[in-house]
């Protein structure tokens, strides 16, 4: 698996056969990213939750975020994460916590202007999570939200609403915004 643009495109992100993840595919993010350049990734606080091999993230940095949060419940996945980060030299811009998602949302305080999901397809549409997830945006910050399309997820949630959505074969990504129409 490969960085797809910015500064370390074409370089590997670490990762493992039998990771017990769903990795996004380089053609879902090309597909995902190309959209929210066009919003602008240059110095956004982001957050990666539910990050697997942290490949949403790590492309999000490549392309100019000023710093991403990895978010992600399993110890090794959450080392692979350290991992890529170091050997792309982006240990200084990204930080691993290896804890539930839940528990990030009720516990961080930083506000982020982009935050991406792409939960594992087992746990279903994430309604509940999203419901919350506004919590930590900023005013007008963008969240993506990578879902099965067997999964249908909601127009609007708490203070976000649903302003894009894209699909790439079985994967949609549903990118909402917090705050205006």
């Amino acid at each position: 698996m490969r960085v797809v643009g910015g500064e370390a495109r074409g370089r590997r992100i670490t990762s493992t056969r039998n990771l017990g993840a769903r990795p996004t595919t380089e053609r879902v993010r090309a597909g995902l990213f190309s959209i929210l350049n066009s919003y602008g990734l240059e110095g956004r606080q982001s957050i990666d939750l539910y990050a697997g091999t942290g490949s949403l993230g790590i492309e999000a940095i490549s392309r100019g975020a000023k710093f991403v949060d990895f978010v992600e419940s399993d110890a090794k996945r959450c080392s692979l994460i350290r991992d890529s980060l170091n050997t792309l030299g982006f240990s200084d811009r990204g930080k691993v916590y290896c804890m539930k998602v839940e528990k990030a949302i009720e516990t961080f305080a930083r506000n982020y202007d982009l935050i991406l999901m792409d939960p594992p397809y087992t746990l279903g549409p994430v309604h509940d999570i999203l419901n919350k997830v506004g919590i930590i945006a900023v005013y007008e910050g963008l969240v993506a939200v990578g879902h099965s399309k067997k999964d249908i997820l909601e127009d609007k949630y708490e203070s976000m609403n649903l302003f894009i959505e894209r699909q790439y074969g079985d994967t949609i990504f549903s990118i909402y915004r917090k705050g205006g129409e």
